[in-house]
């Protein structure tokens, strides 16, 4: 399923916080790793601050190498997020792990922070970590719009249940509901046999013992997602960047890049057909 696992880093805590997931699935599935630093526009124009990083990506490869993991190095001048997808491609790699630090500057709210510019252009899905957790696979968090676009995401995390003996949740948001007690609940049943029915279009019936799902009020999706994580112990999210139509693909888009954000804890994202490559290697 994963064979090369690409990590970037800039040496901060959130990138450190994704190796640790980075070395957990290499763990997992075997996977030779790669550890990526790009230097961008200021760092090129020093020769001595480019060589001192050099020398730190190095140290970090040697350590990981002295864990019992492959790992090669390289350091790439250029913008950080097309770089980082350019080597993805290069190297054929089948995961990108690197740390979400959130917009905290002026330009990145403007233009998106390296992880928003990223996911549209990977090819391969992304995993995304903004902070130190211990890595576990136990609960995944597959959220649906029912959309076609959507249905990689939940062969990939079956695929990784399969691998950790994980429980797998199938979500739906739905905005607030204003109807009588007795209407929502029947309106969730019929979500949650829709929700089933979809499944079945790409998971076989003895598979969906493994899967639950949820059905969730919530007046905005991504927050939704958050909540349900952050109330259900969810271990890793799942979910798409694009669904069938333009104004899904902004709707989704936007609910991958708030889940990022604020999820409780790690992301994996990315194009439905970045999913659908790593899966025709099982």
């Amino acid at each position: 399923m994963v064979r090369h696992i690409l990590w970037a880093t800039d040496f901060s805590e959130s990138a450190e916080a994704a190796l640790e997931w980075g070395t957990a699935l290499a763990g997992l599935t075997g996977a030779k790793l790669t550890a990526l630093h790009i230097a961008e526009a200021e760092e090129a124009a020093n020769p001595k601050l480019a060589e001192e990083h050099r020398q730190k990506l190095e140290e970090v490869a040697q350590r990981i190498r002295q864990s019992g993991f492959q790992v090669d190095t390289t350091v790439r001048p250029g913008h950080a997020a097309s770089t980082i997808a350019q080597v993805a491609k290069e190297t054929d790699a089948d995961l990108i792990v690197l740390g979400a630090h959130g917009r905290t500057s002026f330009r990145e709210k403007l233009l998106g922070s390296t992880t928003e510019q990223l996911l549209p252009l990977a090819p391969c899905p992304v995993l995304c970590v903004r902070e130190r957790t211990t890595p576990s696979f136990q609960h995944l968090l597959v959220p649906s719009d029912l959309s076609e676009a959507a249905l990689p995401t939940l062969d990939y995390a079956v695929s990784l249940a399969q691998l950790t003996k994980a429980k797998v949740t199938l979500l739906h948001v739905v905005a607030p509901y204003e109807g009588s007690p007795e209407a929502w609940e029947e309106l969730k049943r019929e979500i949650a046999e829709e929700l089933h029915r979809w499944s079945l279009r790409t998971l076989e019936p003895h598979e969906m013992p493994k899967v639950e799902a949820k059905v969730r009020r919530y007046h905005h999706p991504g927050a939704g997602i958050t909540e349900f994580a952050r109330e259900n112990g969810v271990d890793l999210i799942i979910l798409p960047t694009h669904g069938r139509s333009a104004l899904e693909r902004l709707l989704i888009g936007s609910v991958a890049t708030h889940v990022v954000y604020y999820a409780p804890c790690p992301v994996i994202s990315g194009k439905a057909n970045a999913f659908q490559k790593v899966l025709s290697r099982v």
